[in-house]
């Protein structure tokens, strides 16, 4: 691939409300866009959007590296100074490279695979009422699956706010949990104990680190995921290798890109390990790339956890939005 020309912009995303996770609230961010024009005017699209508690990385060192990766123009290496920067320089030359070559990226990286992913729904509320509300928005928009986040009102509030959710979607919805390792060592089963009466599908992160986790899951009633306690494709290996999981959350944004994340699940996969492709509440190009990926890997059950732009009144591109449940790949 011959790049003539590469434009690197800071754009903002504006969510329609702040997200609480165990990390902070998610509010009002930058990111950084690239976009790649071969010679006849093929256009690649990547996003780099670092997030504290999940990347390690700033919007102003993803954009220094991506900079910087643009003006030693060697196409095919990677930003090494910021993850970020590698995920947005990797998804705009698979972006580009598809363009190129006139399908899409998940057809480019496999034939065979659907154009069609049904998706997760996060559901998000500050009272009991708003995520109910939330949560039945979400299943009459066609979702089968929604994650809910825990460890920020504390146990009390988590079973109230998750029996509530429960009592809305019925036995047949399949139900989440995130806790953004919130919880103590000594607490986490305990807790788990509690919310296991709602029949979670399993439950990211109880608590941080993968030596807690593991222990965790050796006592856990329901399936433990592990998410940003491995940040790498090390870390997920470290990650199986302890047995500190039950399945692997890979983001592809916050991981290295696509090519990375498809390296990691490999791995996960030959452990006998499920894997669940999941967002960086970033913008839709960073969500499109994970969707794409998610496709090419046969990444589709447990679902993905891509139905994130609806959290956005501004976006970066064209919202990449669920219909019927569905997101659909162009």
């Amino acid at each position: 691939v011959r790049i003539a020309e590469a434009r690197v912009e800071r754009r903002l995303l504006r969510y329609h409300s702040p997200i609480t996770t165990a990390h902070g609230s998610v509010a009002d961010r930058w990111t950084v866009l690239l976009t790649l024009v071969d010679e006849d005017g093929y256009v690649g699209v990547g996003e780099a959007a670092p997030l504290a508690g999940f990347t390690p990385d700033t919007v102003d060192e993803a954009e220094a590296a991506i900079r910087g990766w643009v003006e030693d123009g060697a196409v095919d290496d990677r930003p090494v100074a910021s993850v970020t920067a590698r995920a947005a320089v990797d998804s705009a030359l698979l972006d580009l490279a598809a363009r190129i070559t006139g399908t899409t990226v998940h057809r480019l990286l496999a034939p065979a695979s659907p154009d069609r992913l049904s998706v997760a729904a996060l559901v998000t509320g500050a009272t009991v009422e708003d995520l109910a509300a939330s949560v039945a928005a979400a299943v009459a928009a066609g979702h089968a699956t929604v994650k809910v986040k825990v460890g920020t009102h504390g146990i009390d509030g988590d079973v109230e706010r998750v029996s509530a959710v429960r009592s809305r979607i019925g036995p047949d919805i399949t139900l989440r949990l995130d806790a953004n390792g919130a919880w103590e060592a000594g607490e986490a089963v305990r807790h788990l104990d509690r919310l296991a009466a709602f029949d979670p599908e399993f439950v990211e992160e109880p608590v941080a680190g993968l030596e807690h986790l593991a222990d965790v899951r050796f006592a856990s009633p329901v399936p433990i995921a592990v998410d940003e306690s491995a940040r790498t494709v090390e870390d997920v290996r470290r990650a199986v290798e302890m047995g500190a999981a039950d399945l692997v959350v890979l983001k592809p944004s916050a991981i290295g890109g696509p090519s990375e994340a498809a390296r990691a699940a490999a791995l996960v996969r030959s452990a006998g390990l499920d894997v669940v492709i999941t967002s960086l509440l970033e913008g839709s190009v960073g969500i499109r790339a994970a969707a794409h990926l998610a496709s090419a890997i046969g990444a589709t059950d447990p679902a993905p956890g891509l139905a994130t732009a609806g959290l956005l009144a501004v976006d970066i591109a064209s919202p990449c939005l669920p219909v019927n449940g569905e997101i659909r790949l162009d």
